[in-house]
């Protein structure tokens, strides 16, 4: 796959494509079965998917993998480590994909002058947390009817 600048990126649905230049972005290739991050690696920023699909996972105390997130085109994954030092789960290409990656420090001074892309992003975090609430509740309530 090529590097395509988000002014050409094809992906409408990514909450970066008109908020900022590719001049701060990082992309890059990954091969499937490819790690982008590994357990316990340095946070350094957000990932989108450009273009593939990639799966955030831990491996359970018995070795069995535990998928916590799929992400597809325009997605953003590692988003659930983001305030931590160290990441929780590792990332894997599942197909050849196009990976874009967002650094912390370069996105704090964007969003400092990007008020529109500072509410894309707090929404987006609402929204994950909601997710995250709600299935914890599924899950009490599950554990009620046993």
């Amino acid at each position: 796959m090529k590097r395509v600048d988000c002014i050409k990126c094809e992906n409408t649905s990514c909450i970066f494509k008109n908020s900022h230049s590719s001049k701060w972005l990082e992309n890059s290739h990954y091969q499937n079965g490819q790690h982008i991050f590994i357990e316990d690696m340095s946070v350094t920023g957000l990932y989108v998917v450009q273009k593939g699909i990639i799966q955030e996972f831990y491996t359970d105390k018995n070795g069995i993998k535990k998928i916590r997130h799929t992400a597809n085109n325009g997605e953003i994954f590692g988003h659930k480590d983001y305030s931590a030092t160290k990441h929780a789960f590792s990332a894997i290409a599942i197909e050849d994909s196009q990976i874009c990656l967002l650094k912390k420090n370069t996105l704090y001074q964007v969003c400092k002058n990007n008020s529109e892309l500072s509410l894309k992003l707090m929404n987006f975090f609402v929204a994950e947390l909601n997710k995250s609430d709600n299935t914890h509740k599924h899950n009490f309530y599950n554990l009620d009817k046993i």
